[in-house]
């Protein structure tokens, strides 16, 4: 029978081992020019949803899909208007409406929201689409969730192997199929801000993705009726007036976009029809980047995108632009 020293000996030879093949996968992927990055998730999303309090500074909730979380740079946001505490709850592929109604609800909220979204999210059978992160962050967060989703930030931020697709499984896997892991052209932050890189994608396959995916999602939904559109937009018009009545204030913003991606919004949703009507209803102000050349012009690979090398220049336009019109204070 061993002694306990000869088992102590076991074990400490087994977790050098193990310390060694762990170091063996991260140092042989960085060399082939991986790098770390933030994971997003609903425990991140929550982080923030839970800084939407206060008054000193004042909240500025950025609400939408892809372009604002891709597109807003927290930081620089922060430095361009001191007053407020830019908090980012956009949530890549999903429209933001089911956020501003849970902020219309929440009566502890007095904030700013910047919401961005265009005239095609405003179709109600995407209304619920970041519901459940909602449900998660009402039903399920805690203390504990946060403490571990914080200590996971860091790990994730120190080291490769704390994204799955650099884990154990992941790595027996390869060794099998030989594949090697999808190259993110993609780094998120803890502030749950996201910066493209298209040296490292192809933006022209990227562009066909987008522009395709659009279309199909148009195939599948009957063009709305105009005014039908309009009527159907009164709830979000509600929740505006909730947060206004509270002392909050709402913005509505539709980001820049070109190309196919452009010349398809425009040929299903008209401006006349649809955006300027809502413009014109709307009890909070509304702001289309079309109308604001420094924000037109913002080169996007994609035609709806942002790369991370311009999204400094775009903040602090936008921030300008809201400054400018008076419905942000310098």
């Amino acid at each position: 029978m061993r002694s306990r020293g000869a088992w102590l000996a076991v074990w400490i030879g087994a977790a050098i081992l193990a310390v060694a093949a762990l170091l063996t996968v991260e140092i042989h992927w960085r060399r082939a020019g991986y790098e770390p990055t933030v994971i997003d998730s609903p425990q991140l999303w929550s982080i923030q949803r839970g800084r939407v309090y206060g008054k000193q500074p004042i909240p500025l909730v950025l609400l939408g899909a892809s372009r604002t979380e891709y597109g807003i740079d927290p930081k620089v946001l922060r430095d361009a208007l001191p007053k407020y505490k830019p908090v980012m709850l956009a949530l890549n592929a999903t429209y933001p409406l089911a956020t501003l109604r849970d902020l219309a609800a929440d009566a502890d909220f007095s904030g700013v929201v910047l919401c961005d979204l265009e005239s095609f999210a405003f179709t109600p059978i995407f209304w619920d689409m970041q519901q459940p992160v909602i449900d998660y962050y009402r039903r399920r967060w805690t203390p504990s969730w946060h403490l571990h989703r914080v200590l996971l930030t860091w790990w994730q931020r120190l080291a490769l192997i704390a994204n799955p697709d650099f884990g154990a499984t992941a790595t027996v896997r390869r060794l099998f199929d030989g594949g090697a892991p999808t190259r993110n052209y993609v780094e998120y932050h803890a502030s749950r801000g996201g910066d493209i890189d298209y040296t490292k994608a192809d933006p022209e396959a990227v562009k066909r993705h987008f522009a395709a995916t659009v279309e199909g999602n148009l195939a599948r939904m009957p063009k709305p009726d105009p005014d039908r559109w309009l009527a159907d937009l009164q709830p979000v018009f509600d929740w505006v007036r909730a947060i206004q009545a509270r002392g909050g204030q709402v913005i509505f913003y539709e980001s820049p976009t070109s190309g196919l991606t452009r010349q398809i919004d425009e040929r299903v949703f008209p401006r006349n029809q649809y955006w300027d009507r809502f413009t014109a209803a709307s009890p909070s102000p509304v702001l289309s980047a079309r109308d604001v050349p420094s924000l037109a012009s913002t080169p996007l690979p994609d035609d709806s995108h942002i790369d991370y090398r311009d999204k400094p220049a775009y903040t602090r336009a936008l921030a300008e632009a809201l400054i400018e019109r008076g419905w942000l204070k310098r």
